[in-house]
């Protein structure tokens, strides 16, 4: 069984994403109906993770922004509720009512369905596409495909397909794959698409070398002369390549650090979220 990359460096979780867009929402933006407490107590809530299971007061407001007595007020209205449960040293972490809305939520979503408005997130802030693919023979099938606001976006949708020998999405299946099962894939390749594997051979070497340090791997230029992306692969619970996650714009309008320090934190966010529902059992 194929072991899923080593988590590298904090990846922020994608309620840190939402976080970060509602900070920046005017007051006008959110409308007569909003109710200031339900956002401020699912602030709170969002400031729990995999790397923060048990939180003090003190500590949600600084993550939060929040005054310590607003703070102390929402926690004691859920804690009232069993939403939040009190631990040692008068800390606090998520109850059963969290996990169980978490359940309800990914009930009945299939990967697509989960994955689609976070795609388009992505796409939409850095004017880039986002596709997510399964192989199938040796190109990727696209099984979703979101774009941003750019005309120089290739023109690829969903059931479009790219060669697994040079494209991004092609890559990640690669590297998510055991190297002793990607001996009959790289002959497969050499004998049906041998040129353009003989051009992309070098780069997906190097870029598999940084995949293996970062868990994203970086194709520039390969599958086409003015485009690059990263890809993350996406594994099942058996741990497993499932599918392959890209995201990708002109040199021209995403550059290779926003590519790789913006870009890539969101991308492995995402995929690892994907992972952890149970839409991959």
């Amino acid at each position: 069984m194929h072991k899923k990359p080593v988590n590298h460096g904090d990846i922020p979780s994608f309620f840190d994403m939402s976080k970060q867009n509602s900070d920046t929402m005017r007051p006008d933006d959110k409308g007569r109906q909003f109710v200031t407490a339900l956002a401020r107590g699912l602030q709170i809530l969002s400031c729990f993770s995999a790397n923060a299971r048990e939180l003090s007061g003190a500590q949600l407001a600084k993550l939060t922004g929040l005054p310590q007595p607003t703070v102390w007020r929402l926690c004691h209205t859920m804690l009232q509720l069993g939403v939040l449960i009190r631990t040692e040293g008068d800390r606090l972490r998520p109850g059963l009512p969290v996990l169980q809305l978490g359940h309800s939520a990914l009930a009945g979503f299939d990967i697509v369905e989960l994955a689609r408005p976070h795609m388009q997130e992505i796409a939409t802030r850095y004017r880039a596409a986002c596709g997510l693919a399964v192989p199938q023979g040796l190109h990727m099938v696209m099984i979703e495909r979101c774009h941003g606001d750019n005309p120089l976006l290739t023109n690829l949708r969903r059931g479009s397909t790219v060669p697994i020998s040079s494209s991004g999405l092609g890559w990640s299946y690669l590297a998510g794959t055991p190297a002793v099962d990607r001996e009959p894939i790289f002959a497969a390749i050499e004998r049906e698409d041998g040129e353009r594997w003989e051009k992309c051979h070098a780069a997906f070497s190097a870029a598999l070398a940084e995949y293996e340090e970062t868990g994203f791997i970086v194709n520039s230029g390969s599958f086409h002369p003015d485009y690059h992306n990263i890809a993350v692969p996406i594994f099942n619970a058996q741990g497993q390549f499932h599918c392959g996650i890209n995201c990708g714009a002109p040199l021209s309008t995403l550059s290779p650090t926003q590519l790789r320090n913006d870009v890539a934190p969101r991308l492995l966010a995402l995929a690892r979220m994907l992972e952890a529902s149970r839409v991959l059992e």
